[in-house]
């Protein structure tokens, strides 16, 4: 129920094209995920003419002293190459540890004499700002405009009136909504001598940073899995005394069925969910779907939006998949001034030769 990240690097050469990026720095984490990452991005890009302008593996995540030791050479090290100024966009593959990473790389920025980075920052699907508090996060300013590939999703009927009736005691046995609300909410359901929670606050009330009211990408995947199920169990149903039997000449029992014998009819699901859209699978039997294209806002106080400003769609035509809407995109202030100059300098080039 993952999208391939076949589509998503689709994507990425389409973007890139758009606005005429062909110089661009990779970042990735030193380790498999990362090798495999260049392995694969790089030659798509070298077939559609984009250049990377310099590749910067960062280390893996162990010990905070190691890593900062670690990051400090590499800083010193590699920082004139972020700083290029002909490489304005940087291409990172983003799983969870490389968070920790960057957040060196800007602290450590920030207390020496380098300049602050005005990037571009493209990053993939596995990074999602709202896994992550920024209000520790000493230049989360460096990311205000970043693109990114989203898993699209959308939101089933019923799912905000949900939201809004949940709450703390619905189970005792539950082993996330008690330990959540209290740190959410700052209180305690059970110790008097703290801030009671009275089970009544509003998840609707809390930042965006720790709690988003509305279905991430990943949550829809999970929504539209449960459904597919359904569907293949459905299926099973009405058609499995023909299709299928077991061993000993009886009927495919529905109640005890295996998770293995699902397989043949899931592969075959095509259905519309509550939400109204269409769920299929390519020859590979991988979910197709669409991507949202994402642009992040990153505000002084730590908060975020995330708003969506195009989305990429595999079932379109090659040269129609990306659809943007370049109006829309907020750009970091310091990309913006130099984006302005070079379309300056362009207006004036083609100026003169019509001239």
């Amino acid at each position: 129920m993952v999208p391939s990240e076949a589509y998503q690097y689709r994507g990425i050469v389409h973007l890139l094209h758009h606005f005429r990026w062909t110089w661009i720095g990779l970042l990735a984490m030193d380790d498999d995920y990362g090798n495999q990452f260049l392995q694969t991005i790089v030659p798509i890009l070298t077939e559609n003419s984009i250049c990377s302008a310099f590749t910067f593996r960062l280390p893996k995540a162990t010990y905070m002293e190691e890593m900062v030791e670690q990051m400090t050479v590499k800083l010193a090290e590699r920082y004139p190459d972020l700083m290029d100024r002909k490489t304005n966009v940087f291409y990172l593959y983003g799983q969870p540890p490389v968070m920790m990473c960057l957040r060196l790389i800007f602290c450590l920025s920030s207390f020496t004499s380098l300049p602050p980075l005005s990037k571009v920052w493209i990053i993939t699907s596995h990074w999602d700002f709202g896994s992550f508090a920024f209000q520790d996060f000493l230049d989360a300013g460096s990311f205000h405009g970043t693109l990114s590939f989203t898993v699209h999703s959308n939101q089933p009927p019923g799912f905000q009136e949900f939201l809004q009736t949940i709450r703390p005691f619905w189970a005792e046995a539950d082993g996330f909504i008690q330990p959540f609300w209290e740190q959410a909410f700052s209180c305690s359901l059970k110790h008097k001598l703290e801030k009671i929670c009275t089970g009544e606050e509003k998840l609707e009330s809390l930042p965006g940073t720790f709690f988003e009211m509305h279905m991430t990408g990943y949550s829809y995947n999970i929504y539209n899995a449960v459904y597919a199920a359904a569907h293949a169990l459905h299926n099973i149903n009405i058609h499995g005394s023909k299709q299928r039997r077991l061993a000993g000449g009886g009927r495919l029992d529905v109640q005890n069925i295996q998770p293995w014998q699902l397989h043949r009819f899931l592969q075959r699901t095509l259905f519309n969910n509550s939400a109204g859209e269409s769920v299929r699978f390519d020859k590979n039997r991988e979910l197709v779907t669409v991507f949202d294209l994402a642009n992040w806002l990153i505000f002084s106080n730590g908060s975020f939006a995330r708003l969506k400003v195009g989305k990429l769609d595999p079932f379109a035509p090659s040269d129609n998949q990306l659809t943007l809407n370049d109006d829309q995109i907020v750009w970091h202030r310091g990309f913006k001034q130099i984006f302005a100059n070079k379309n300056k300098m362009l207006q004036q080039f083609y100026g003169s030769i019509l001239a």
